[in-house]
């Protein structure tokens, strides 16, 4: 079964996080990335990668709040980024809830706005849509709510109870095993743009390596020696051509059977 992230693997939505992270971190409704300077935005998009739970994010973009004019070029180094991170008392259930909320009020006060942040991976998308029977999930740091309706809205036809999310502050480690849970001892290829992701799963199913193969998207939101690292952890590094042969392969083993 292949299991895919969201962001960063089959949508673009680093524009939607910057705003709605933006928001989040400075009480403001923004709803144009033409209305933040632009060296902010580049900061923050330049230096997203670092970020895992998503609710670290409110804390790269104060720093970059804070920065942004005399460091306009900054690539954090691991270690600056994770003193950034580190600097905090409030919890990550809750940080990532004020973005959830935030990013509830944006869809509800301007939902054609919102969904106009986003632009699909193509062609991975639209190979997706031409297989409305091709069974996968999304395993995702994403709200629920956000990532199921954008993939009604874009036409990929996708359950909710497919979307293992970051509702209640559920990690993709528990829902890996919630997933596994589900669909018993099969085989799993996960497609993720965070090697930091898979190093997560990686040491929490070191013992299951053979039914759970860890992929990283190259076309995603990655950072310098990304792919290196995940090479060095034995990680596959893959393109949307590469995910699309897979598809292929299933496809035609599924109508073999």
């Amino acid at each position: 079964m292949l299991i895919f992230d969201f962001d960063g693997v089959l949508i673009n939505s680093l524009d939607e996080v910057t705003l709605t992270v933006y928001n989040t971190t400075t009480a403001k409704r923004v709803t144009s990335l033409a209305d933040l300077p632009e060296a902010l935005v580049g900061l923050f998009q330049r230096n997203r990668y670092h970020v895992q739970p998503i609710g670290d994010a409110i804390l790269l973009m104060g720093w970059c709040v804070d920065h942004y004019r005399e460091s306009p070029g900054k690539n954090l180094d691991p270690q600056e980024y994770k003193a950034i991170v580190s600097n905090t008392v409030v919890p990550i259930t809750d940080r990532t809830n004020r973005i959830y909320e935030t990013r509830s009020h944006f869809i509800a006060r301007d939902p054609e706005c919102w969904l106009a942040l986003h632009q699909l991976y193509q062609p991975l998308w639209g190979e997706l849509m031409q297989r409305p029977k091709y069974a996968f999930v999304i395993l995702t740091n994403k709200n629920r709510d956000a990532t199921l309706r954008l993939c009604r809205h874009f036409g990929l036809a996708v359950k909710a109870a497919d979307i293992y999310s970051g509702d209640q502050g559920l990690s993709k480690v528990e829902n890996m095993r919630q997933i596994r849970k589900r669909f018993g001892g099969q085989r799993y290829r996960f497609v993720d743009d965070s090697v930091k992701n898979l190093q997560e799963l990686e040491n929490s199913f070191s013992l299951e390596k053979k039914k759970i193969r860890l992929l990283l998207a190259s076309w995603g939101y990655t950072g310098p020696g990304d792919e290196k690292i995940a090479k060095d952890h034995g990680f596959g590094v893959i393109n949307q051509e590469d995910l699309i042969a897979l598809l292929d392969k299933d496809t035609l083993s599924a109508e073999k059977s």
